[in-house]
């Protein structure tokens, strides 16, 4: 399957990214009370408008037209806030500290005194876990967008701070759906992987100078595997 990167010069004029919640509904016999229940599956679905010039027009043609999928920015979201700070800041400020056997505090996450950074150690559902984080201190930021693995990025919907350990817990959306790969958070430039599944190109001519009018609905692409 072919896949594309959109590229960053083709900017819309305006783009609408969500999480589809797939929800079920129940009526009850007695009382008719309906009760409201998220089910598994939600993804990302996006639309993007755009004024294109002749030039560009190559462009989008072409990936409309090769199918497959697009990894999709987020263009309000291009760069993240960053992370909070690592276990080896605290480190540094207290000092030296070891056990009685006098081996160098280790936290059983790979951090050793005075060493290591922020870093996704694991996840499952719709919880994510770092390590490496200074006791106490907030890691990542509620509403930026993170990517987890190839072609996988989710919004962050809520931060715990980290425990003594140094692991901080964060709740995501949609929840994941392939393993995260373990390594520093990737905060900007986040793709998401998409499939075109709407497209209204050509609204008025396209003989230079005139500008050509699209509109694009996105959705994640399910085809690859889920977590």
């Amino acid at each position: 399957m072919t896949t594309r990167a959109w590229p960053l010069d083709l900017r819309p004029t305006g783009m609408t990214f969500y999480v589809q919640t797939l929800t079920a509904s129940f009526a009850a016999a007695m009382t008719a009370q309906v009760t409201v229940a998220e089910r598994a599956g939600a993804h990302w679905r996006a639309d993007m408008a755009m004024w294109a010039l002749p030039a560009q027009v190559v462009q989008i043609d072409t990936m409309l037209a090769s199918g497959g999928t697009v990894l999709l920015p987020v263009f309000g979201k291009l760069t993240g806030h960053g992370v909070g700070p690592a276990f080896n800041t605290l480190a540094a400020e207290i000092g030296p500290t070891r056990f009685d056997d006098d081996t160098l505090f280790d936290d059983g996450f790979g951090f050793s005194e005075g060493a290591g950074a922020v870093s996704v150690i694991g996840g499952c559902l719709s919880r994510l876990a770092l390590g490496g984080c200074r006791p106490g201190s907030l890691a990542l930021t509620v509403g930026d967008l993170i990517q987890t693995s190839a072609g996988r990025a989710h919004i962050i919907i809520s931060v715990s701070p980290a425990d003594i350990n140094g692991v901080a817990l964060c709740r995501l959306a949609p929840p994941l759906r392939s393993p995260p790969t373990l390594a520093a958070p990737v905060l900007d430039n986040c793709r998401i992987a998409m499939m075109v599944v709407g497209s209204d190109a050509g609204d008025g001519q396209t003989e230079p100078p005139a500008r050509t009018t699209y509109t694009l609905n996105f959705e994640e692409d399910l085809s690859w595997p889920t977590a």
